[in-house]
């Protein structure tokens, strides 16, 4: 009787704990319903859109600007009953944004204008153009937040960006964040990094980077010389699989976000923050 006892015991401490993971999954959900796709007229009768998110309908002190790698094209959309379209949900700032949006922050991630079909390429992310439509996206934030402080964060070829975004408007940005920069150009790839000077870029500015990233275009040995003079949190361990340039793998902190993300704010807010992640 004992036993059976005990048995049924353990089993409604195993149905109280489901019920209540239930309920913190579902409060968390309810907390970031407010997402929603913001669209900003550009140049030549264009759009560009944003994911904005929040966890509550309440001011944030942080808005984190958002450039996800690859050719940025996320085709974002919101259906009427409010549900999100979203591509690359996989990629570290994708996938990582309602852990930034917490604790005062939210998070504003920036799909590629309307009249760039394909999405970024390396030269559009470099022109006058793409920092011009940053402006008219600031600009909307401010609207929205005027006491929220502005930070610009690129990872992988989103770096890009953050490099010529983050010099082009000093006055835009309280901060400036690069993981996984492109720090090594080759093949073709990344060319307007070739040599670009970071010591042009008036904010602070943090990098962030795996120490056995693979991806040939990010080594982690060029990107402490690159960083020189500046912020630098180095990141270990964590899991890789697939394509080394991938966001599955060290190029994308994978089995680290909560780590990497909290590292990041601690930064940030001017807080004591880790320069090492493992």
């Amino acid at each position: 009787m004992r036993r059976i006892a005990l048995f049924l015991q353990a089993m409604r401490l195993r149905a109280m704990a489901c019920l209540l993971a239930c309920a913190a999954l579902t409060l968390a959900d309810a907390a970031f319903a407010a997402e929603q796709v913001v669209s900003v007229p550009v140049a030549n009768g264009a759009t560009i859109s944003y994911l904005l998110t929040q966890q509550d309908a309440s001011a944030p002190q942080w808005v984190l600007v958002m450039f996800p790698g690859g050719e940025g094209e996320l085709q974002l959309s919101q259906s009427a009953d409010g549900a999100i379209r979203l591509a690359e949900q996989g990629n570290f700032l994708v996938r990582t944004r309602t852990l930034f949006a917490v604790d005062g922050f939210a998070t504003a991630i920036v799909d590629a204008p309307s009249d760039q079909p394909g999405g970024y390429s390396d030269e559009f992310r470099a022109s006058p153009r793409h920092a011009q439509d940053l402006e008219r996206v600031a600009a909307d934030l401010r609207q929205r937040f005027p006491s929220a402080k502005l930070v610009l964060i690129g990872t992988s070829r989103g770096t890009i960006s953050s490099a010529f975004v983050g010099r082009a408007l000093p006055d835009v940005w309280d901060a400036v964040v690069h993981t996984s920069t492109l720090s090594s150009p080759s093949r073709g790839q990344a060319l307007p990094l070739a040599e670009f000077d970071y010591g042009s870029i008036r904010p602070r500015q943090l990098f962030v980077h795996h120490e056995d990233d693979g991806c040939f275009l990010c080594s982690y040995h060029a990107a402490q010389q690159i960083a020189a003079g500046h912020d630098f949190i180095t990141a270990r361990g964590g899991m890789a699989h697939g394509n080394p340039c991938n966001a599955k793998g060290h190029h994308g902190f994978y089995g680290q976000d909560q780590a990497v993300v909290a590292a990041i704010k601690a930064w940030i807010v001017g807080g004591a923050w880790p320069k090492e992640v493992d």
